[in-house]
C-alpha cells in the first residue's frame, strides 16, 4: 500500500530508512493556514483531543500488526478491541454490552456476529436465566486478550522512552480517573472491565468517548447531520485538503469506504473535490466555507470538552495529561503529512514507514537496504 504519489519519489530510499533512527523526534514544520481561519487551524491541529485520538490510533495499528504478524491471530479488525475487553471472563449480555458502548443493540449484534465468526466470542447459556444467552470469550479469544495486553505493555514502555516513564504513569492515573468518572469501562451491572490499566489500555475507549462527545457538542453548534464515521475524513484534512488514498491507509479501510463518507460530506456542503495539482490522476478533498465553519465550531467543542475533563480531575492534572499526550504525538511523528505543505521529503517518508512497520521492522529494513544489491536484484530493477 503506497502512502506517497508516484510522481515524486525520494532519490535515495536507503536514506529514508536511515532517517528513521536518526530523526525519531524531528518534527517537520507545519504550514500556517492563510486567511481568517488561521487561529482555528492552529488550534485544530494542536489540541488534547487530536493528540489522544492520534496516539490511540497508532497504538491500535501497531497492536493489530503485532498480533497478526507475530502472534498468529487472523481475521482481526480494529473495532474488535472494546468487545474483547468488555466481555471479560464472566460473560455479558448483549444488551449490557450495547449499553456500555452507547450503541444500539442491532449495531452491537452485527459486530458481535463478526467477532463470533472469527472465533473469538461465543454464546453460552445464562445460569441465572435459562432462556437468555451470554457472550463469552472462547479459548482463542482469551489468548487474543492475553497477547493484546502483552503487546500494549510493550507499547507503554515505548511511550515511557519518548515522554518519560513517570510522566506516562501520571498521565495514566489521570486518564484512569476520567475513565472511571465517565464509567467508560463499566458494564450496566457495575462490573469494572479493564484488561490493563496502563495508558495504552485506557486510550482506545477514551478515544471513542472523545469522538462521540465532540460530535454531540459540534452538532449542537449548528451541524446536526454529523456522524461518527465522518471523523475518518475530517480529522485527516488540513488547510491544503486531504487525499482519499492516504485516509484509507491511515484508517485501515478501503478507498471506497472513505469515498462514500466524502460523498456524504459533500452533500452536506462541507467538502468539495478538485483535481490534485501535483498528480492529475488523483482528486483532492477541500473544505468549503461551510466546512471551514465546521472546523471553527469543532475547535470550540474541543475546548469545551477539555473543560469538562478538567472539572473531573483538576486543571493541573489535566495540563500534565495533555502535555504528555502532546509529547507522544510529536515524538511518534503522527499525522505530519496532514498539515504539511505537500512536499514529500525523506523525513516524512521515514515517519510513515516507522509508523507502519514499527521500530524493529523499520531498522531491519534499513539494514537490508544497506546491503550491497545482488546481481539478480540489479537485473530485476533494470527490467
Amino acid at each position: 500500500m503506497r502512502f506517497f504519489r508516484q510522481s515524486r519519489r525520494p532519490r535515495n530510499m536507503c536514506q529514508a530508512i536511515l532517517t528513521i533512527s536518526q530523526s525519531a523526534f524531528t518534527i517537520s514544520p507545519m504550514t500556517a493556514a492563510a486567511g481568517p481561519i488561521r487561529k482555528p487551524w492552529e488550534r485544530y491541529r494542536d489540541n488534547f483531543s487530536r493528540h489522544l485520538i492520534g496516539v490511540s490510533r497508532y497504538l491500535q495499528t501497531r497492536m493489530m500488526h503485532t498480533l497478526q504478524a507475530q502472534c498468529g491471530h487472523r481475521d482481526l479488525r480494529l473495532g474488535f478491541a472494546p468487545y474483547i475487553t468488555l466481555v471479560g471472563d464472566e460473560g455479558l449480555r448483549l444488551s449490557e454490552l450495547a449499553a456500555t458502548l452507547h450503541i444500539s443493540r442491532q449495531a452491537c449484534n452485527q459486530a458481535v456476529n463478526q467477532i463470533e465468526a472469527a472465533g473469538y466470542i461465543g454464546r453460552v447459556s445464562d445460569p441465572s436465566d435459562g432462556r437468555a444467552r451470554l457472550l463469552a470469550l472462547t479459548a482463542r479469544g482469551r489468548q487474543l486478550r492475553a497477547d493484546g495486553v502483552r503487546v500494549v505493555r510493550d507499547l507503554d514502555r515505548q511511550f515511557g522512552q519518548i515522554a518519560g516513564a513517570d510522566d506516562v504513569a501520571r498521565a495514566a492515573r489521570t486518564l484512569g480517573r476520567i475513565y472511571g468518572e465517565l464509567s467508560l469501562g463499566m458494564g450496566a451491572l457495575g462490573r469494572a472491565q479493564v484488561a490493563y490499566g496502563g495508558l495504552g489500555g485506557l486510550l482506545p475507549r477514551s478515544a471513542d468517548y472523545i469522538a462521540q462527545r465532540l460530535m454531540q457538542l459540534t452538532a449542537a453548534r449548528g451541524h446536526p447531520g454529523l456522524k461518527l464515521s465522518f471523523a475518518q475524513v475530517l480529522t485527516l484534512m488540513g488547510p491544503g485538503g486531504g487525499r482519499i488514498q492516504q485516509m484509507a491507509a491511515l484508517n485501515d479501510v478501503s478507498k471506497q469506504a472513505i469515498s462514500a463518507i466524502a460523498t456524504e460530506l459533500q452533500q452536506l456542503g462541507y467538502l468539495r473535490r478538485e483535481a490534485d495539482p501535483s498528480d492529475a490522476r488523483q482528486l483532492r478533498l477541500l473544505f468549503t466555507p461551510r466546512g471551514e465553519q465546521l472546523i471553527a465550531d469543532s475547535v470550540a467543542s474541543v475546548e469545551e470538552l477539555e473543560g469538562e475533563f478538567a472539572a473531573l480531575v483538576g486543571a493541573p492534572a489535566m495540563r500534565q495529561l495533555a502535555a504528555t499526550l502532546r509529547t507522544l504525538y510529536q515524538g511518534l511523528q503522527l499525522e505530519q503529512d496532514v498539515f504539511a505543505d505537500g512536499e514529500e521529503d525523506i523525513h516524512r517518508l521515514a515517519a510513515q514507514l516507522r509508523q507502519r512497520l514499527g521500530e524493529e521492522s523499520s531498522q531491519a529494513l534499513g539494514r537490508l537496504l544497506l546491503q550491497p544489491a545482488t546481481h539478480s536484484e540489479v537485473a530485476n530493477h533494470v527490467e
